[in-house]
């Protein structure tokens, strides 16, 4: 049974990328509005091809978006990237990602996280210009709705210290006009090292710029000591895996170190075989004193949103009505905006 609306109310998304934001049928509309040729050309193939609504495990996650899908012009992540690399497009699904979040939602912060060198068609258009367009539609979002909004650059695992340092540099330049973190995403690539990071996060700190970091998802608790150690991020992204290492979740806890939860996205993607997995690990975190919030991670890609990730969280007894409460407000101190 839904809890009453009180609830569920000025919630944050703190862990959201764009390429798992933008609406299916809005992708296929953007694609034609551009002229772009698509694989598929039947509506409902395409709707399936991009969406991931039930569990399909690791493997087949990796699949549809890891090293070997990136590499596919099949893969779901690929096709919108492809979809939303252009000035024009970058300002629209920002803009409806915001929008459709506050209207679909009731989200009232969130922050918007993409990596601006997938979006720009190998250099074919100027980064900058992608930057700008992106600000752009979050300008438009947050004056037509009661939304505060930021957006977190991605880089990847896969890019060399060059493009991390390139991707840092940008945030900074545009800080002031909504890029409010930094962030590393992605599968590893063969020889990836976490020192290849030490300098752009090293560069981020000194000029005030939070981070965050995909870790202790598909990487383990080893890795998650050393991002620590090494790069001191702000937040953690996902961070299930530290309840791997007892140590480590008390390191978490007394050092306040936040943690982006994605319950749905982690059973669906075999991170963990299911609540019952999730709610030990989840216990662990919560009883241990450390920092949680609750959050979306790709709101259309995994047919979810913060407000029924807080519900089955309910429905499944890991929290209770006041640790919700809690939640929201754990997501609203921890914001980098």
């Amino acid at each position: 049974m839904e809890r009453p609306l009180r609830l569920f109310h000025n919630l944050a998304d703190l862990h959201v990328h764009l390429g798992a934001t933008t609406s299916p049928h809005f992708l296929w509309e953007l694609a034609h509005k551009q002229g772009l040729r698509l694989h598929e050309k039947n509506y409902y193939s395409f709707i399936k091809q991009i969406t991931l609504s039930r569990k399909v495990g690791h493997t087949q996650y990796l699949k549809k978006i890891g090293k070997e899908a990136l590499s596919s012009k099949l893969s779901p992540f690929n096709i919108t990237h492809t979809i939303q690399s252009s000035p024009l497009a970058i300002e629209e699904c920002v803009h409806t990602a915001i929008a459709g979040a506050y209207r679909k939602s009731g989200i009232a912060r969130i922050e918007l996280r993409f990596n601006p060198m997938f979006r720009n068609k190998n250099g074919e258009h100027d980064l900058d210009k992608i930057i700008l367009s992106a600000v752009m539609g979050l300008k438009r979002a947050t004056i037509e709705y009661p939304v505060i909004a930021g957006i977190i650059f991605e880089s990847d695992r896969q890019f060399t210290e060059e493009q991390h340092l390139i991707l840092v540099k940008k945030a900074l330049q545009f800080k002031t006009y909504g890029i409010v973190g930094f962030d590393i995403s992605g599968p590893n690539p063969p020889g990836f090292s976490i020192n290849s990071l030490v300098e752009p996060f090293a560069l981020a700190h000194k000029n005030r710029l939070k981070t965050t970091i995909h870790t202790g998802e598909f990487t383990d608790h080893e890795e998650m000591w050393e991002v620590i150690k090494k790069l001191k991020p702000t937040r953690i992204g996902h961070g299930i895996k530290a309840t791997n290492d007892q140590k480590l979740v008390k390191h978490l806890a007394t050092n306040k170190i936040p943690l982006e939860l994605c319950p749905s996205s982690n059973i669906i993607t075999g991170v963990v075989s299911g609540w019952e997995e999730l709610k030990e690990r989840i216990c662990i975190l919560k009883n241990a004193g450390v920092i949680l919030t609750i959050n979306s991670d790709g709101p259309e890609f995994m047919q979810t949103d913060v407000k029924k990730e807080l519900q089955l969280l309910l429905k499944h007894g890991i929290f209770c009505e006041k640790e919700i409460t809690s939640l929201i407000t754990n997501s609203h101190r921890a914001s980098f905006i």
